[in-house]
């Protein structure tokens, strides 16, 4: 078995010791209930800070209050990044050596008790999968993926690589539901 497979063979291990505990409270939420949200990205995505940066403008325009959470697959975060207003950013040196997220910004991000969470990122890579699993939200929206995962909602993207193309389906879909308080 090679390094990363120990690695991420420990991780999933004890990802699945932490969800046995874990609970939640689900609730479906559009834009009109929902009073707060957590994004969540890969900054290695194309175009992922415009795509982001609008989708949080449209989320404040609805009067969502709103965090936006960027993995960076770094050590440190690149200069450009640093001057971006109400992102925070979680890097590699935030993981331990079975990948788990731990730090400022991790406590931070798990300090937020959304209404939705709404996860970008294109894989189930584990360091995120710590992150929306173990996320009280009570609404998570993902990219749709046969994997095991915690997703409340799934946006159906495999044939578009496009960024903006999931954020306008995200916008779409729960703008549509109605659900039941």
């Amino acid at each position: 078995m090679r390094m990363a497979g120990i690695r991420e063979y420990i991780g999933i291990r004890v990802l699945n010791g932490k969800l046995k505990n874990f609970k939640r409270e689900t609730r479906v939420h559009n834009f009109k209930t929902a009073s707060t949200a957590v994004i969540l990205f890969d900054t290695e995505a194309p175009g992922s800070f415009k795509v982001i940066k609008e989708f949080l403008d449209f989320l404040k325009r609805e009067g969502i209050a709103s965090s936006v959470f960027g993995y960076v697959n770094q050590k440190e975060v690149p200069q450009e990044m640093l001057f971006w207003k109400d992102f925070y950013m979680i890097t590699r040196k935030d993981l331990n050596w079975y990948l788990k997220p731990g730090g400022e910004m991790v406590d931070l991000f798990y300090s937020q008790d959304p209404d939705i969470l709404i996860d970008f990122t294109r894989d189930l890579s584990l360091e995120l999968q710590f992150l929306v699993q173990l996320s009280p939200a009570r609404f998570k929206i993902g990219n749709f993926t046969e994997q095991k995962n915690d997703y409340d909602l799934m946006i159906n993207a495999t044939d578009h690589d496009d960024m903006a193309y999931i954020s306008e389906q995200i916008r779409h879909y729960v703008s549509i539901l109605n659900p039941i308080n």
